[in-house]
């Protein structure tokens, strides 16, 4: 997965920033867009909670976004993209698989399942037991993650293809 910023533009020659305006960066742009354009607002909520936004710019699209939230939000969907990536649940049960995830994409999970900081501050062994009353809504949003996360975009990016001319 890569992410394109401005500051990672703005490293590149102008001869190479202007082949891409003409050919990459549109099409790039328009994936980035709509990938998150078509998510729910609750997926959006939870990408604009892990970039540490506000619940306000879940209702704005992408495009609608000022360049530095757009870069958090861009930011947030390639590091939850990486996190919820198919192949890093094979072999290992869902609490295990959850034990592995850094503490702001665990927080991130939580909050997509509805659970709040009670929950969150449970011990790991609360999950493997049965009788958890939130087990199975941390399950569910777990495998709703993997769903949203698999068809992200190979290329992410927070600049609108008329800004690498600048």
């Amino acid at each position: 997965m890569t992410v394109v910023t401005l500051d990672s533009v703005k490293e590149l020659p102008a001869g190479l920033r202007s082949i891409i305006s003409l050919h990459l960066a549109a099409p790039r742009w328009s994936e980035t867009c709509d990938f998150y354009n078509r998510m729910s607002e609750r997926e959006r909520l939870t990408v604009c909670f892990h970039a540490r936004l506000k619940q306000r710019h879940a209702m704005a699209k992408l495009e609608e976004m000022n360049d530095a939230d757009r870069e958090r939000v861009v930011c947030a969907i390639a590091e939850l993209s990486r996190a919820f990536a198919e192949y890093r649940k094979h072999g290992i049960s869902k609490p295990g698989f959850i034990r592995r995830l850094t503490i702001s994409q665990r927080r991130t999970l939580f909050r997509h399942a509805g659970l709040t900081d009670i929950e969150f501050s449970q011990p790991y062994w609360k999950m493997y037991d049965e009788d958890c009353i939130w087990r199975e809504k941390l399950f569910r949003a777990l495998r709703e993650l993997f769903s949203l996360f698999r068809y992200a975009p190979t290329v992410l990016t927070a600049v609108r293809p008329e800004q690498y001319l600048h």
